[in-house]
């Protein structure tokens, strides 16, 4: 086993030294499964860059909401409350699309094939980034009957914007983990409106950050006014 990757906290976002480059290997997540009223989610970062540093995530407070084409989730280190009032500093939101379930024998099963879309926004000192790319999960639970649990095994993700003062040391990363949480379609609801104007707040303009996939393979921007 090769050394591990350094680890760092939110704040080395902006202020840890870079690192040499240094291989690494994960281990897995091991975490209790939820109850069917509260999220809880437990994720690694794992840059792939030049200078590779390690972030730990934890998601406390979120939902899932089946929509036509996916079922989608928002969880969030912070209350919901919290991000709705936009007074704060530091968070860490998620938002994952399962596009499709995998069916050993008639779809793909391999980590490297795609059928989850991810946005991460991390909220520093309030300097923001927000992070998008995809994964493969395999997802348990009976979607739209009670919680839901999303393994993720293998994903990319890349700085899509950023407030000038965010420092990325993570693009592109890698996020594993897995995420748990109630389905409630109306907190996912709010969940969503809160990333979206706290992301568009931050970075002073209006932002296409909520885009679906439908089954058809057509993609479809959903506008977020400030």
């Amino acid at each position: 086993m090769g050394p591990s990757v350094p680890k760092t906290d939110r704040k080395g976002l902006r202020t840890a030294p870079g690192a040499v480059i240094l291989a690494f290997a994960c281990s897995t997540l091991m975490l209790a499964s939820c109850s069917s009223r509260f999220a809880n989610g437990r994720m690694e970062a794992i840059s792939k860059a030049e200078n590779p540093v390690r972030i730990d995530l934890a998601f406390d407070n979120g939902s899932y909401a089946v929509e036509p084409s996916e079922v989608s989730f928002y969880l969030s280190d912070q209350p919901l409350e919290r991000l709705i009032d936009g007074d704060i500093t530091d968070a860490a939101i998620i938002h994952a699309q399962l596009l499709w379930s995998p069916q050993p024998g008639s779809t793909p099963v391999d980590p490297t094939a795609t059928n989850l879309t991810l946005r991460l926004a991390l909220l520093v000192d309030g300097e923001l980034g927000v992070y998008g790319g995809a994964g493969f999960a395999w997802p348990s639970g009976t979607k739209g009957e009670g919680p839901m649990e999303l393994e993720i095994v293998g994903s990319t993700l890349t700085l899509l914007h950023s407030t000038e003062g965010f420092r990325d040391l993570l693009s592109p990363v890698m996020l594993l983990g897995r995420l748990n949480a109630p389905f409630d379609p109306v907190n996912t609801l709010r969940n969503r409106q809160a990333a979206s104007q706290l992301v568009t707040d931050r970075l002073g303009r209006t932002q296409w950050v909520l885009k679906n996939v439908t089954s058809s393979g057509e993609r479809v921007a959903l506008r977020v006014d400030p």
